[in-house]
């Protein structure tokens, strides 16, 4: 995901946020608040008085989980639950991992593999987001995107010369998982290479706002790389969503309870085998990287997956994205590589001052 969000206490022509950093636990000198006990650091924490806010940077992005609350135990809480569930998902969904769940699915191709209940989420959420896009946001499309040089950018290798072979958008609908007791199993047909890094951020997202949000009963933002969900049951958050485009200044937010994700052509982007610059999100229609029509798709939805989905799907449709969005009830902002602006149903921006 592209697009930056920045997460500001008051609303619209008011400073937003001033961060500062602490150590969870840390001894004195560490910028800690006076009556925090020392003891092992465990990470990056950054407080004001009413905000804390948790940070890694991993898979190329930083992800922020930020809690308001003056609980005195919630900075080492979100430390501990963002690196624990990411180091959950890595497990199980990264697929440049050679001791990950997804790598020994995809070289067992064809046939049964047997995976934990946890990697089961990952995937599951991937075919949701299939069926709700039709198919436009595929998770069988890993050979494709490699194909077209995705990891030989990611790597800092020579791009293919020549594209690959082109998958079939219905391949999605042939991945089977099945109970097998305490684990489960899951075989994808011989062609395919399952890719879930489209979705699995935004699911980390639901994940990790639903569950910092019982346990310390408070208001949270969970931003996995573009893709947040955001509760605010007590008040609103205030939200400045940044297209990185040098026609669009970022616009404010004010939100409740939702999830919001950009997607775009922005960033990811090399020169392909074609010799045009190609993207990483492929249009599983043609088995080709997605026209670089927008440069960024903002969209708002129930939760975070809904609105990667939606947002990567108006991205691979192009122009005809506006009456797809509309058909869903959805509001977005879509940026045009032009610079053009599309606001779509009930988009709540307004430019920062």
């Amino acid at each position: 995901m592209v697009g930056q969000f920045l997460v500001g206490q008051q609303f619209l022509g008011q400073q937003l946020l001033r961060w500062w950093v602490i150590e969870c636990g840390s001894s004195a000198g560490s910028g800690a608040r006076p009556g925090q006990a020392a003891g092992r650091q465990l990470g990056r924490i950054v407080t004001t008085d009413t905000l804390v806010h948790a940070r890694m940077d991993v898979w190329r992005t930083s992800l922020t989980l930020t809690a308001r609350t003056d609980d005195p135990g919630a900075p080492c809480y979100l430390d501990h639950t963002l690196r624990s569930e990411v180091q959950r998902l890595d497990s199980a969904a990264n697929r440049f991992s050679d001791r990950s769940e997804i790598t020994t699915v995809n070289r067992s191709a064809g046939a049964w593999s047997d995976v934990s209940w946890h990697f089961v989420d990952e995937p599951t959420a991937a075919l949701d987001a299939a069926v709700e896009s039709d198919g436009l946001v595929d998770p069988c499309q890993g050979r494709a995107v490699d194909g077209h040089g995705y990891r030989h950018w990611r790597d800092g290798t020579a791009v293919p010369t020549s594209p690959p072979g082109h998958v079939s958008r219905d391949a999605w609908r042939s991945v089977e998982i099945r109970p097998a007791g305490s684990h489960a199993r899951v075989r994808i047909p011989s062609e395919i290479q399952l890719d879930l890094g489209a979705i699995a951020k935004a699911w980390l997202a639901d994940r990790l706002a639903r569950i910092t949000a019982a346990d310390l009963d408070c208001d949270v933002i969970a931003d996995m790389g573009g893709d947040l969900h955001i509760i605010g049951a007590k008040e609103p958050w205030v939200i400045a969503a940044d297209p990185d485009h040098d026609d669009h200044p970022p616009q404010n937010l004010e939100v409740t309870d939702c999830g919001l994700a950009t997607s775009g052509t922005g960033r990811r982007t090399w020169t392909g085998a074609s010799g045009q610059r190609v993207s990483h999100i492929i249009d599983p229609r043609s088995g080709m990287p997605a026209e670089l029509v927008f440069h960024t798709a903002s969209v708002l939805a129930v939760n975070a997956r809904g609105a990667n989905t939606a947002a990567t799907t108006a991205v691979i449709l192009g122009d005809a994205a506006t009456p797809w969005l509309q058909a869903r009830g959805l509001d977005a902002w879509l940026v045009g590589t032009d610079g053009t602006e599309t606001r779509v149903g009930r988009w709540p921006g307004r430019e920062t001052p």
